[in-house]
């Protein structure tokens, strides 16, 4: 399912702006953060593979926990979560398990957030 930009509502979405909390198209984006000084300082995300579009090379947080890295982007509520808050807020009710979510392409999801905390690596 691809993710409409929410300015043109006809484009799909290729970044994810976490300031205005809104996911653009390449044009809807050259457009808005091109307006002034601080809006071409917003933070964006890739929602699209891409090789002539550059965006920051830092991974936003969780809006949730503010800590980790932010992987997964739920449409309904607008947000960018780490996967610890994702399943924690999205296991909650039946309700909250049907949003919408997918993750952000173009970043790595390392493998360490998923092994035990004492560094176990041995699974059985």
């Amino acid at each position: 399912m691809k993710i409409l930009c929410d300015v043109c509502e006809g484009a799909v979405a290729a970044v994810l702006c976490c300031a205005d909390e809104a996911a653009l198209c390449w044009g809807c984006d050259e457009k808005v953060h091109a307006a002034n000084k601080l809006a071409g300082k917003h933070q964006r995300v890739p929602l699209l593979p891409t090789n002539s579009h550059s965006s920051s090379s830092q991974t936003p947080t969780c809006d949730i926990c503010q800590e980790k890295a932010g992987y997964f982007f739920c449409l309904e509520d607008r947000a960018l979560l780490c996967r610890q808050c994702d399943v924690a807020v999205h296991t909650a009710t039946p309700y909250l398990s049907s949003h919408r979510r997918f993750l952000i392409t173009g970043v790595r999801v390392p493998l360490q957030h998923y092994l035990p905390k004492d560094g176990n690596k041995n699974i059985s």
